[in-house]
């Protein structure tokens, strides 16, 4: 080419830039999309919070108890007999006043004088009794897991797009050179 070509002609020269620019663009983005994929990081955190509790539960059963005491209150005899009956009869009376119960619940207590047997008798009655236990064992586990993934692509180009390629590259090839024989 000449300096006279390039003014007798600038359509040309035009088209010659717009084909060399479109062709490098082409080329550009066909390489782009070759270029590899940057390496995926990926951090992940677990965390595992795990509670336990266990009991044991002790049940202890008493049985009821029905229980007596007799006292068993002998005649009175005094250095004077003639004080042992007045003596003897103001212990009666005094005897006879001993009468007291109490009841709570299922229980029950008391005492009085039996005036025929000549007897103080106390007396109690209990019931069942229940005794629990509770033992509990408490266990807090807490695990931390750190994992780090690393993701690599692996480049994998199916052969009918390596095909493609190559027949697009040529087709391009083929038009610019078709192109440059017109004007040159």
């Amino acid at each position: 080419m000449t300096a006279n070509n390039l003014h007798e002609n600038p359509f040309k020269l035009f088209l010659k830039v717009l084909v060399t620019i479109i062709a490098c663009l082409a080329i550009a983005i066909v390489l782009y999309g070759c270029a590899s994929k940057p390496i995926e990081n990926t951090h992940t955190i677990e965390r595992i919070i795990e509670h336990r509790t266990d009991s044991i539960k002790e049940t202890q059963v008493n049985k009821a108890i029905l229980d007596s005491l007799v006292i068993q209150i002998a005649k009175v005899k005094t250095a004077k007999p003639e004080c042992d009956s007045i003596t003897q009869a103001t212990l009666n009376q005094v005897l006879k006043q001993l009468n007291s119960r109490k009841k709570s619940g299922d229980n029950e207590a008391g005492i009085y004088y039996d005036e025929l047997k000549n007897q103080i008798i106390t007396w109690q009655k209990l019931a069942e009794t229940y005794s629990e236990k509770t033992a509990k064992n408490k266990e807090n586990t807490i695990i931390k897991v750190e994992k780090q993934i690393v993701k690599i692509p692996v480049k994998y180009v199916p052969w009918w797009v390596e095909y493609l390629a190559y027949l697009g590259a040529a087709t391009l090839l083929f038009v610019a050179y078709r192109i440059l024989r017109i004007w040159i």
